[in-house]
């Protein structure tokens, strides 16, 4: 249903694709934007798995960004899958921003990602130039020049950010609501994201993971939650931590359980957050081997369609 806002005239809206490679901020720009949490955030690439989209409405314009996963070259079937994730948002798009890590010059996975748009796109795209608090002034011109000829866009078309801070986000999306069409909401104007709260529980769990682990142990981690059940004033979630190795479950679980009882107390406090009451959440540890190489787990983990 639209929202009484659209009958003004020129309300703008439309969906705006957040793309660039692995760890350049697009989660936390997402984040930013929308004022919530919808996609989680660590250091480590290749966080976002799947596109999720992230609602912001205001009385002029309503903007629907899709997060997509960072593009980069897969050595997996979730790999496969991430990437056609990426390359999907881009046939729902009315806009793209690619994000760029403007601390750096364009690299060889920079030039793989504006391949992918110059054969695929038809439509307006904007560059964020992303983490310039870590940029030097005298590497500004020569970053931003390289970034512009990359992706074939003038002066126009960018805005040098600092998504962590909120610097310069609120002109950015001025920019976006500029190129994006006349027409209705897509969506009611209290929703800040699609993704389901199960889903959003899972994510949660998962970010502490990644967090506080290292070397192969994040990219072997996913979450399913097996249990969800809504009682009065509580909601009792169970949810299943995979990994493809004995001695990673032995990580996660830690002394006496010391590692799942902390990452359990954290992502607890974030789901309650959430859900908007309390929280009884009951973690297990569980192998299975090559998962990301499984179509039927990634079905299930909600990575692949």
């Amino acid at each position: 249903m639209p929202t009484e806002n659209t009958s003004k005239t020129g309300f703008r809206a439309g969906y705006v694709a957040l793309l660039g490679k692995p760890n350049v901020g697009k989660s936390t720009l997402l984040n930013q934007i929308v004022g919530h949490k919808v996609s989680i955030v660590s250091n480590k690439p290749q966080t976002t798995r799947r596109r999720v989209i992230g609602i912001t409405s205001t009385p002029d314009h309503q903007i629907a960004f899709i997060d997509t996963p960072g593009i980069h070259e897969p050595h997996s079937q979730l790999g496969k899958a991430m990437i056609e994730q990426a390359r999907m948002s881009l046939g729902d798009a009315d806009v793209v921003v690619y994000v760029a890590d403007g601390s750096h010059h364009p690299g060889e996975q920079d030039r793989e990602v504006a391949k992918i748009l110059k054969e695929d796109l038809r439509i307006p795209m904007l560059l964020c130039m992303n983490k310039m608090d870590l940029l030097k002034a005298e590497d500004v011109q020569r970053n931003l020049d390289a970034f512009l000829t990359l992706l074939g866009l003038t002066q126009d078309d960018v805005m040098l950010t600092t998504a962590t801070r909120g610097h310069n986000v609120d002109k950015l999306v001025d920019m976006i609501v500029s190129k994006l069409p006349v027409q209705e909401a897509l969506y009611p104007e209290d929703e800040f994201t699609d993704q389901s709260s199960r889903f959003l529980a899972a994510e949660l769990i998962r970010e502490k993971i990644l967090i506080a682990t290292r070397e192969e142990v994040p990219h072997s981690v996913a979450v399913m939650v097996d249990e969800w059940d809504e009682q009065e004033n509580l909601v009792r979630i169970g949810a299943t931590i995979l990994v493809e190795k004995s001695s990673q479950r032995a990580i996660l679980i830690g002394k006496q359980g010391s590692f799942l009882k902390k990452v359990g107390t954290e992502a607890r406090v974030e789901i309650e957050e959430l859900v908007g009451q309390k929280v009884f959440l009951q973690l297990h540890v569980k192998v299975s081997q090559d998962w990301r190489m499984n179509p039927r787990i990634l079905q299930e983990l909600e990575y692949s369609d």
